[in-house]
């Protein structure tokens, strides 16, 4: 019977302390000086690029590469094309030095090959991933995976309209750690193992 009980107990403590750590698992933040910053596709497009220039500003890449899709449009017009002409205004320190990456698809392993053609024009070993928070430990398995021949890191940027580290305050925090939890087994149990290595 005590056997038991301990078996339970330690159950619902590795429970509660995996529920409570779900969130913080899938953030990973770790940034390395590279040859070049790529900001992944994804719905905080400009919260991901400003990350990439505050990089950039503070030395961490040559360049940065704004992935964007060119078979997406919102309000009409192609986001590829809407990002040539933010990235047309950008001034500063980051004026030419920032580039837009035509994507296409709404996979890693598309938006993986595309970034490779795009990476090799700037004959870059290294490359530093700005993503969104709870998007960065999945982004950065898979492109290690995909592109083993680069040296990769990830930044993270952070967005509290979706998603937060205690999880359980918000509901889109939950429904967001829920989702990317399942994107992560899902990457692990079975798209890593057949992901093209190039």
């Amino acid at each position: 019977m005590l056997r038991r009980m301990i078996i339970v107990v330690c159950v619902v403590a590795t429970g509660a302390v995996w529920l409570w750590c779900a969130a913080r698992f899938l953030i990973v933040n770790a940034p390395a000086s590279s040859d070049i910053i790529v900001v992944v596709a994804g719905q905080n497009g400009e919260g991901r690029l400003r990350k990439a220039l505050d990089l950039f500003q503070h030395g961490y890449g040559k360049q940065v590469l704004l992935d964007e899709n060119t078979d997406l449009r919102v309000y009409g017009f192609v986001r590829a094309e809407l990002a040539e002409e933010f990235v047309a205004h950008i001034s500063g320190s980051a004026a030419g030095k920032v580039y837009v990456c035509p994507i296409r698809g709404d996979s890693m392993f598309e938006e993986a090959a595309h970034v490779d053609k795009c990476v090799s024009q700037y004959g870059a070993r290294s490359v530093l991933l700005v993503t969104s928070d709870y998007h960065a430990r999945r982004a950065l398995a898979t492109f290690k995976r995909i592109l083993p021949r680069y040296h990769w890191s990830v930044a993270a940027s952070e967005d509290s309209a979706e998603f937060g580290k205690n999880w359980w305050e918000h509901r889109q925090w939950a429904k967001r750690t829920v989702t990317e939890w399942s994107r992560f087994i899902w990457w692990e149990a079975i798209d890593r193992w057949r992901a093209p290595l190039t």
